[in-house]
């Protein structure tokens, strides 16, 4: 007849343990005890541990020794469906991860472009050096702000508003901002400020080639 139990010293490296019928729990009857390994939890979904609710039926094999057969969680379906959203999350997150990778890749390979172009412009004459400059004094002024704005996350502070961390963006500091998210891992999971963040380098990029010609001949 199948009955109630739960498990107890299980030995999840040799994979087998012990099971007490709920009735004999609270006079401590030991002799009611039975071994269960893990073959005979039917579909369990993971892997047992000590407290764990099972139902069972008991046959003794041939030395006498009493065993559990035909064992089940309770709530099975539920723990299975517990144990597949697990796996759902780890295998997310390692996707995640790894997206997470390929953008930091990226982002870094464009900082590093932007550091070249800027230092070769100056070098070879295609803007003043007042443009590299600006952008280098914007961009330390976007790598404060945004270093503060984590500071204050991390304090639970008042906060550096977006739209300011965007405007340094637009003014020259970008870089310094790129620089900043890659530093202090900030803001570079929020997909809204990582969207406004590359149209505002792509509008102050824009203006710079639109202003090129125009900064020369007054040079």
């Amino acid at each position: 007849m199948p009955q109630l139990g739960r498990i107890e010293q299980w030995d999840d490296t040799k994979g087998y343990g012990f099971v007490r019928p709920l009735e004999a729990q609270a006079g401590g009857d030991h002799a009611a005890r039975a071994f269960v390994h893990i073959r005979t939890i039917e579909h369990a979904g993971r892997r047992p541990g000590n407290g764990d609710l099972i139902r069972y039926e008991t046959r003794r094999d041939d030395k006498g020794r009493l065993n559990a057969v035909g064992a089940s969680f309770v709530n099975a379906g539920a723990m299975r469906a517990q144990a597949r959203r697990r796996n759902d999350a780890r295998a997310t997150a390692r996707q995640r991860h790894a997206s997470g990778k390929l953008q930091d890749l990226v982002h870094r390979l464009i900082l590093a472009g932007a550091l070249t172009a800027l230092a070769a412009g100056t070098w070879l004459h295609w803007w003043p050096l007042a443009v590299t400059l600006a952008f280098a004094g914007m961009s330390a002024l976007s790598f404060i702000a945004y270093a503060l704005d984590k500071s204050a996350a991390n304090q639970n502070l008042q906060r550096t508003q977006e739209k300011t961390l965007h405007l340094f963006d637009l003014l020259c500091g970008w870089p310094g901002g790129l620089l900043a998210q890659q530093a202090y891992r900030h803001k570079t999971r929020k997909t809204s400020f990582q969207i406004m963040f590359w149209i505002t380098a792509a509008l102050n990029c824009a203006a710079l080639y639109w202003l090129l010609p125009h900064i020369e001949t007054a040079s």
